[in-house]
C-alpha cells in the first residue's frame, strides 16, 4: 500500500480525540499506530474500516506480534491504541463490522501480550534447503548414448541439443 495513505490515516487518527486519549509518549504512540495501519494495508490487504472479527484476530495474533521485540514496552500500548483506533474509524467512516471487531479485540489482545512477553512472537527461521546434486556423471557428447543404441550421444539423442 502507498506509504502516503498510511501516513494520512495515522495523522488523522493522532489528530482526533481518540488518538489524543491514548496514553504514552506521542512518538511511541505514533510508531505503534503506523505499525497497526501498515499491517492492515500490507498484511491483511484491507483498509482498516473493512476488517472484520477474523481479520482483527489475524492482525493482533499473527501480524502484530512479529513487529515487536520480546518484552517490548511499546507492545503494552497496542490494546488501548486498537480500542481507540476502532472507535476513531467507526466514528469517522462506515465500519460495518464494528461490533464484531470490538468483541474479538479483548481476547486477541490478551493473546498478543502473552506472545510478546514470552518471545514466541518471532517469525520462524526459514529452513535452509541443501541443493540437489546429481549422482551420475555428466554425459559427454562423444560418450555412448544412454538409450543403449551403441551410437555416440552426439549422433543419437544429442543431435537436437
Amino acid at each position: 500500500m502507498a506509504v502516503k495513505q498510511i501516513a494520512l490515516d495515522v495523522a488523522a487518527f493522532l489528530d482526533s480525540d481518540h488518538g489524543r486519549a491514548v496514553p504514552g509518549p506521542r512518538e511511541e504512540v505514533k510508531r505503534v499506530a503506523e505499525i497497526v495501519v501498515e499491517s492492515c494495508y500490507d498484511g491483511l490487504g484491507k483498509s482498516p474500516r473493512l476488517i472484520d472479527a477474523e481479520d482483527m484476530r489475524a492482525l493482533v495474533i499473527e501480524l502484530l506480534p512479529r513487529r515487536f521485540a520480546k518484552k517490548d514496552s511499546a507492545a503494552e500500548q497496542v490494546p488501548p491504541l486498537l480500542e481507540a483506533w476502532i472507535e476513531h474509524v467507526a466514528a469517522t467512516e462506515v465500519m460495518s463490522q464494528a461490533f464484531e471487531v470490538r468483541r474479538a479485540l479483548g481476547p486477541a489482545c490478551e493473546r498478543f501480550l502473552e506472545l510478546v512477553r514470552s518471545g514466541h512472537n518471532l517469525p520462524e527461521a526459514p529452513v535452509k534447503q541443501t541443493p540437489f546434486v546429481h549422482g551420475a556423471p555428466k554425459l559427454g557428447r562423444n560418450d555412448p548414448c544412454s538409450c543403449g543404441s551403441g551410437k555416440k550421444f552426439k549422433k543419437c539423442h544429442g543431435k537436437g541439443a
